[in-house]
């Protein structure tokens, strides 16, 4: 398993993966399979282009929660948080009972990117104000965070003259989304995919590299643990039948295309005679949708089509296939996924 401080390296066709730990030091490994399973990280404000100083008090919302939960120590009191992920919401209510005064959550986007759940449970239970369609577009303060300057955005996300307020606070905290931490990804030279910024895999997790899977947030960020936990087991499972001979070799992939409202899937392909008698696709949607339906299609005919009261970008969802009905379905050539407006 590749995992952060490896670097990975393919040579001839061979899989070695550079290693390093306190008690062996540097060595190299020549691998018969390799499971990508490195993570995310969060997004700086280096990759945000906010203006303004560096003082202290500015923290990803991450950073913020080792600090509180692990580390006993508040970053601050008077708190203004950036982005509306999952754990900037969970940060807003962890700091709010631990006694600082959380002033506001601002989010780019017109829609939240966290679980409705935790936007009732995290802010609205709390009082706390989401801001929708507003950033940050300055800091203020040269060696503390003194305030910041709050603007709302229009449709191509740019800050609108005059809309400007500025908050006092003493803590900026960032939670504007997770990038996958797919460098070893790209050493390996697997095929990528731009809307996940994540591993191409099929249906048993296995990358356009032989032998070489993907899971969890690597592969594409995930809302909850549990979906992290399935699909690292079912890399560990394809992985070990790969070195036991027990995988098949792929053999006709049938790609699943993410249109109309769809961002992506996962897998990107399946092989009806490799999957299992069921297989689970999980994806996002690409903006919020109210009383929409998930349609399924195969060679462009709808198959199933399950509605939805609300679909939301911060929630994924996911459709169970059935073998019996893939191998059913006569001269198969596409799936697709699809929203459709009701």
């Amino acid at each position: 398993m590749a995992g952060g401080g490896s670097k990975a390296g393919a040579q001839a066709g061979s899989k070695l993966v550079t290693v390093m730990n306190r008690q062996e030091g540097l060595y190299t490994i020549e691998a018969k399979a390799v499971i990508l399973a490195m993570g995310c990280r969060e997004r700086s404000r280096g990759a945000l282009n906010i203006p303004g100083y560096r003082p202290a008090g500015i923290y990803s919302a991450g950073t913020a929660q080792r600090y509180v939960n692990m580390e006993g120590r508040m970053p601050g009191r008077e708190i203004v948080i950036l982005g509306s992920g999952d754990i900037g919401l969970i940060m807003a209510r962890r700091m709010t009972l631990e006694g600082a005064k959380v002033k506001l959550v601002a989010e780019l986007m017109p829609y939240s990117g966290g679980l409705k759940r935790n936007i009732v449970q995290c802010l609205d239970d709390f009082d706390i104000p989401l801001k929708l369609s507003h950033t940050v577009v300055d800091i203020k303060g040269k060696e503390r965070v003194e305030a910041v300057v709050v603007a709302q955005v229009d449709e191509s996300s740019r800050p609108i003259p005059g809309t400007e307020e500025e908050v006092t606070c003493d803590t900026l905290l960032l939670s504007c989304g997770l990038i996958p931490e797919n460098e070893l990804s790209g050493n390996l030279g697997v095929e990528m995919n731009p809307a996940t910024n994540g591993p191409k895999v099929n249906e048993s997790l296995e990358t356009d590299r032989q032998g070489v899977f993907a899971c969890g947030n690597v592969l594409h960020v995930h809302d909850l643990v549990d979906y992290v936990s399935e699909e690292s087991a079912q890399a560990g499972r394809c992985a070990a039948a790969y070195l036991q001979g027990r995988l098949e070799k792929a053999g006709r992939e049938i790609p699943i295309r993410a249109v109309s409202g769809v961002r992506y899937t996962v897998p990107a392909s399946l092989d009806p005679h490799r999957m299992g008698e069921t297989q689970v696709v999980r994806f996002r949607v690409g903006s919020v949708y109210k009383d929409a339906a998930i349609e399924v299609s195969f060679n462009g005919k709808v198959v199933s089509s399950r509605k939805k009261k609300a679909l939301a970008p911060g929630e994924m969802e996911q459709v169970i296939l059935k073998k019996s009905e893939l191998e059913q379905f006569e001269g198969l050539q596409e799936i697709t996924f699809s929203v459709r407006q009701a």
